[in-house]
């Protein structure tokens, strides 16, 4: 019987030691590197929880600033647009500042789109612009619209609604240049 005992403890010694060994493992580089990162207690000199946080406000603070400046781009589309907008109405056409204005709204909304995730669209504006007049009210409109489409817009989503706006402004644009010469 006490050959049994013993018999039987070594082979529960046995079978714990080899679960042990089963689920230890040596840490590797790369096992080193990732229980830096999870681990809330890092080592100061290693690379990981505080260095990562960093660079995430960072981060936070570029998008931030990207969408400040968007916001700014916004608010002079709106600006250029009624400016060109009440310029009609009082000139009845438009001037070498009036196409100056044009561009430049050209140019930032083009940014505004490109920030927004749109590129480069084909597709034919729906209803355009006959005459000169309803092209510039359409103008003053729609560049507020694209001003509080980006306001309205958090900076992690992308609006089809804001990109349509802008290719619309831009046609609107393009329309403009082709009544005016």
């Amino acid at each position: 019987m006490l050959s049994r005992t013993i018999f039987f403890l070594a082979l529960l010694i046995f079978c714990i030691a080899s679960v042990q060994a089963q689920t230890t493992h040596t840490n590797t580089p790369i096992d080193n590197m990732s229980a830096d990162k999870s681990s809330p207690d890092s080592k100061p000199g290693s690379v990981g929880s505080p260095e990562e946080e960093m660079m995430a406000r960072r981060a936070i603070k570029y998008a931030e600033k990207e969408r400040q400046e968007n916001l700014s781009r916004a608010r002079e589309a709106a600006q250029l647009g009624t400016e060109l907008h009440d310029s009609f109405l009082k000139n009845k056409s438009l001037g070498r500042d009036d196409f100056k204005k044009l561009e430049r709204l050209e140019k930032v909304t083009r940014k505004i789109r490109s920030q927004a995730g749109g590129s480069d669209d084909d597709e034919e504006l729906k209803d355009a612009p006959q005459k000169l007049d309803t092209a510039m009210a359409r103008i003053a409109e729609v560049s507020e619209a694209v001003h509080k489409g980006v306001e309205d817009t958090p900076r992690q989503v992308v609006s089809t609604e804001l990109i349509e706006r802008t290719n619309e402004l831009l046609e609107i644009i393009r329309y403009i240049r082709i009544l005016t010469h």
